[in-house]
């Protein structure tokens, strides 16, 4: 049984819960006695962590689907491979602010609604190790979605607008980390803009088109159950 299915629902149920995460994340103030008071008042701060922490490690399995795609053609090129890995080396560093924020930010803003005021300036240094975290995290993902586009862009099976898919969240990513400061949701473009190419590869790693897909689907069930 080919690896490839199971890995497209991973990276597409990831891209999902990394999404609807973001999505349902409070838009947090710029003073860190607020943000606490905010977060500690989100009932559902720490879920929605949790679901972008669990939607973070799916990403990182997932995205492997790429390496399997149009396998039978011959082993994966070294440029992809290196995509992939700056690609899932990045989103691993994005998910150490998120763990910190559903963990010790969550501890920490109980601790200062309850009277420990001086949990406001802890919070604030160690949000700042965090955020700058994410802004490292963020910078290899626009560095392998820069590679992964060329890489679409010299597969004849891959479609030209693929390829765009990846250098548009790259060139994105890139702006975000290179001009924009911490307190700011743009260093997070990377990883906030890959899912339009997560999507079309997760969905074509279910369909099978990038593993002759349409040979596939005009086989008898004879010959597919061989194949796997």
């Amino acid at each position: 049984m080919s690896l490839t299915r199971p890995l497209s629902i991973a990276l597409l149920l990831g891209a999902a819960l990394l999404g609807v995460g973001a999505a349902f994340h409070p838009i947090l103030p710029p003073e860190p006695e607020r943000q606490l008071r905010l977060i500690a008042a989100t009932w559902y701060f720490r879920p929605v962590h949790l679901a972008m922490l669990a939607g973070s490690g799916l990403l990182i399995v997932g995205v492997w689907t790429r390496a399997l795609i149009g396998r039978a053609a011959g082993n994966p090129p070294v440029p992809l491979l290196a995509a992939l890995g700056l690609i899932s080396l990045g989103l691993a560093f994005n998910a150490i602010d998120i763990a910190f924020m559903g963990g010790a930010g969550t501890h920490m803003a109980q601790q200062f609604v309850a009277g420990r005021s001086e949990m406001a300036a802890t919070f604030d240094a160690l949000h700042m190790v965090g955020l700058m975290t994410a802004r490292f995290g963020n910078f290899l993902v626009a560095l392998g979605a820069l590679v992964l586009g060329w890489v679409e862009a010299q597969d004849p099976t891959s479609p030209r607008w693929v390829a765009w898919l990846a250098w548009f969240a790259g060139i994105g990513g890139l702006i975000g980390v290179l001009f924009f400061r911490e307190a700011s949701l743009v260093i997070l473009a990377a990883v906030t803009l890959l899912p339009g190419w997560e999507a079309v590869t997760g969905v074509r790693g279910l369909v099978g088109l990038w593993e002759g897909g349409s040979r596939e689907l005009s086989a008898s069930p004879s010959d597919r159950a061989r194949r796997r």
